[in-house]
């Protein structure tokens, strides 16, 4: 409760919950469970685990379209993306990517989905796969630095952090091409773009 500061609920959810978002709508809440291969569904008005979706191999992190009929679901373990159905709350689709994918963010139109694909210790990975919305395939695969973890969209550009390379990497969505990296600080996980922000 952020008037008290203090915690009023605890959900129940899958395996190891790990990445979530909020639907565009707010009405609920999708958390990866990475250890059981599912999405748990929590209505956000009664704090209740609503449904448990199935996905696939080490789901990681969530992404709505902004109008909340599909979310997307990063599948570390398969090099892929999981495409789900909000109104059925089923598996439509599965969209081969890099690998090891993270972070998944679509564009304000809904017609892209870009995903980090972060790779692993012992195969790391420096790319970065574009989703079309309307096809469910892999329009283009960007090189960015050492593992792209954290992805942020504004309508002029996707940002990208770069875990291992301490960097940032904005890309141009027009031309889907890094046009600057930022060297940042260690480790840089999550991003967020704040719309409306001064320069």
């Amino acid at each position: 409760d952020l008037a008290s500061y203090e915690v009023v609920g605890t959900v129940t959810t899958g395996v190891y919950p790990h990445g979530q978002r909020v639907s565009p709508q707010g009405s609920e809440l999708y958390v990866a469970n990475v250890e059981d291969g599912s999405v748990s569904v929590i209505d956000t008005g009664t704090l209740t685990e609503v449904a448990r979706i199935p996905v696939g191999s080490a789901p990681v992190q969530v992404g709505f379209l902004p109008d909340g009929s599909r979310a997307y679901v990063s599948l570390r373990a398969e090099d892929a993306v999981a495409v789900i159905d909000t109104a059925s709350r089923a598996v439509v689709a599965k969209v081969a990517v890099g690998n090891g994918p993270v972070q998944v963010h679509a564009t304000p139109d809904g017609r892209s989905v870009y995903v980090a694909n972060e790779g692993f210790e012992d195969e790391p990975s420096d790319t970065v796969s574009v989703i079309d919305t309307a096809t469910n395939g892999v329009v283009a695969t960007i090189t960015v630095e050492d593992g792209p973890h954290g992805v942020s969209v504004s309508d002029e550009a996707v940002f990208v952090t770069n875990i291992r390379a301490d960097s940032l990497s904005i890309i141009d969505p027009d031309t889907q091409s890094v046009t600057a990296t930022v060297p940042v600080g260690d480790g840089p996980n999550g991003i967020v773009y704040i719309s409306g922000a001064s320069d």
